[in-house]
């Protein structure tokens, strides 16, 4: 699977959490960002609910080829603060378990939500943040979305610093990655 592919059509992303695509890169790509917005018509964000994924990853790419995938980290470390979270997460485990659950809650699939937070219901499409422990205060996530290496990169790095400031996130450079083709990507965690 590529980056930047949605999986199939009628898979929305939730608007207000994109509002970080403003704050996230730094005020000096304030300029570049809203030019590639208003290109993809998403210059009224605040005023729409739900994008098309495919509209947003288009974005994604366009600001990856014009102003580099750094940005993109920076907006993945950004997402986790405006991002829909289920409650009750206190540890860094249940943090990194608990991405996959978010991921959902903030897509949803010709206008139903992913994730039943009542039923625990969980509806595919989208690929997954999958998560097991490798020892301690490390773990490996896996994802399987189509979102670019580096904004994967950037909301693991965002969720784990909410618990540990000083936590690292490095792609497994050992493992397939979708920028090499792969139909995921393996991220290696310490805290």
């Amino acid at each position: 699977m590529a980056q930047y592919v949605a999986f199939r059509p009628g898979i929305e992303v939730l608007a207000p959490s994109l509002q970080s695509f403003f704050e996230a890169p730094g005020r000096s790509y304030t300029p570049m960002i809203m030019k590639i917005m208003i290109k993809h018509g998403l210059h009224q964000l605040m005023s729409i609910d739900w994008l098309p994924m495919q509209l947003w990853l288009d974005t994604q790419r366009e600001m990856a080829a014009t102003i580099g995938e750094h940005a993109l980290f920076a907006l993945g470390k950004k997402t986790p603060e405006v991002a829909v979270w289920p409650p009750g997460i206190d540890t860094m485990e249940a943090a990194l378990a608990s991405i996959d659950v978010a991921y959902h809650l903030n897509h949803r699939l010709d206008g139903e939500p992913m994730f039943d937070a009542r039923t625990g219901a969980m509806k595919e499409g989208i690929g997954h943040y999958l998560y097991r422990a490798d020892g301690d205060r490390r773990a490996v996530v896996v994802s399987t979305t189509p979102y670019s290496s580096e904004f994967d990169r950037g909301i693991l790095t965002g969720t784990a610093r909410r618990l540990k400031p000083a936590a690292e996130v490095s792609l497994d450079q050992t493992q397939p990655t979708r920028r090499r083709g792969g139909d995921s990507c393996t991220f290696l965690v310490r805290w």
